[in-house]
């Protein structure tokens, strides 16, 4: 105890000065905690996809005819295809942000079995024209339940009557477990209903699902299901379900690279921070340090007390913004969520990341003065002025 007394104590011996250095530690691990919770996000997004699931849109995102869906279910390799249509509203106010997913629950749910829904509750849909699933998460946000009439208020999707606002009623909920769109605001109807009622682009899709026997062929079905409407007004891109999130995230630029660059600049500028604190402390200790030698402490002894304050500093004040990424992080993606963005968390794993850049830091920047002390010559020490 006499030493982490000693410890503490050279550590708050300028406080203003430990304070600066503390919140720059602080706020740059929880800048690393951000950014690597948002990059690993995006890497269980592309990972999540799967490699025997395709997808078929539109490469100029134009809606897609129905009627080749049959072409498309006959091409060779393809066990199951389905389709949906995707429209924006939102409900009472324009902060309720609300995705409908028009769908054909028979194909649907058999393409994308991760969706957990109720037998009752699929029944339910099944069977009511104007039926919805809403996502659970949703539900609870804006207590809705089941057997709600819900009116939507449609940005994009007029109805052949010429109102905006679709009136649904809620009969079971969904739920997506180990997704990161778990909280997106989606809402599931059926899609004959939807064609029927909107004024226009009938009998059209945005996207459809095709189910291949092996992945391996994924390439082949891809190439021979494009080739079907090459001449066609309405050509198509095919590719997996991963290799379309990926593009959609290479959208925003190389993120692996900017994450990286931010925090390798933010620990350089952080390195130099404490390197240049601990070694304006060590001149400021010099005769201090000569005084423990006399009284007995080896070199060895002075030189772990000096590293135990750069421990102590920087890894203390790496685990609390380390902890605050992690409180920040979810309210962040809460309010993503809303607007139908992933929900963002920061893995333990990054976390334990952290604890060992830190450590690596402390050690580097407490190099050249615990190199400093072992070398340190009492009598030239105690002269000195």
């Amino acid at each position: 105890m006499k030493y982490a007394r000693l410890v503490w104590t050279g550590l708050w011996r300028k406080k203003g000065r430990t304070i600066f250095t503390l919140l720059s530690i602080v706020f740059a691990f929880l800048l690393f905690g951000m950014l690597q919770g948002i990059d690993t996000l995006f890497d269980q997004l592309v990972n999540q996809g799967r490699l025997n699931v395709l997808d078929t849109s539109n490469p100029a995102g134009l809606p897609l005819p129905l009627a080749d869906l049959p072409e498309i279910q006959a091409v060779h390799g393809v066990t199951q295809v389905t389709y949906q249509s995707q429209f924006l509203g939102d409900y009472q106010s324009p902060r309720n942000i609300v995705i409908v997913a028009p769908i054909v629950a028979a194909s649907y749910f058999a393409v994308n079995p991760n969706y957990r829904v109720s037998p009752a509750a699929r029944a339910a849909f099944l069977h009511t024209r104007t039926g919805v699933l809403v996502a659970q998460r949703l539900g609870e946000r804006l207590g809705w339940k089941v057997g709600d009439e819900i009116p939507i208020h449609a940005l994009n999707a007029p109805e052949r009557n010429g109102s905006s606002d679709w009136t649904f009623d809620i009969v079971g909920t969904f739920d997506i477990p180990d997704s990161p769109f778990r909280d997106a605001p989606m809402i599931l109807m059926n899609y004959p209903y939807f064609d029927a009622a909107r004024a226009r682009d009938t009998s059209t899709v945005q996207l459809y699902e095709e189910t291949i026997a092996a992945a391996s062929e994924a390439t082949e079905v891809s190439h021979a299901i494009d080739s079907l409407f090459a001449n066609s007004p309405s050509r198509t891109v095919t590719e997996t379900e991963r290799a379309n999130d990926q593009g959609e995230l290479a959208q925003l630029g190389d993120l692996d690279f900017f994450v990286d660059a931010i925090i390798s600049a933010a620990f350089a500028t952080l390195l130099l921070l404490t390197g240049t604190t601990l070694l304006q402390a060590y001149r400021e200790r010099i005769r201090e340090f000569a005084v423990m030698k006399t009284l007995g402490f080896t070199d060895v002894g002075v030189s772990a007390l000096v590293l135990s304050e750069a421990v102590l500093l920087t890894v203390g004040s790496a685990v609390f913004g380390l902890l605050l990424a992690r409180v920040v992080l979810p309210v962040v993606g809460m309010q993503m969520a809303r607007v139908g963005g992933p929900g963002l968390r920061m893995p333990w794993m990054v976390f334990a990341d952290g604890i060992g850049f830190a450590l690596l830091l402390a050690l580097v920047s407490a190099l050249p003065p615990v190199w400093r002390v072992r070398r340190l010559s009492i009598a030239d020490a105690l002269a000195a002025r």
